[in-house]
């Protein structure tokens, strides 16, 4: 349970950063908004290879795939 809790106290710090390193990348967003929903987590992938010393794997991938979509789906600031 512990261990549980770590992780997912780290991923709350790891995936705004994971973000934000992604839409920062020439092209990513274009390509992942081309992506179909089940291949996204391959598009971070490619994107970024590690936040914060953390390496990317699958699950830290489709957490910020997650994030991702969640960061497309707010309107828009005027």
């Amino acid at each position: 349970m512990r261990v549980t809790a770590e992780t997912s106290g780290r991923m709350s710090v790891l995936v705004p950063l994971c973000v934000a390193q992604f839409t920062a990348a020439d092209g990513a967003l274009a390509k992942f908004k081309a992506a179909g929903p089940y291949s996204r987590e391959n598009v971070v992938s490619e994107f970024v290879k590690s936040v914060a010393s953390t390496s990317m794997d699958y699950s830290f991938a489709k957490a910020c795939a997650t994030g991702i979509e969640t960061e497309l789906a707010k309107p828009a600031k005027t």
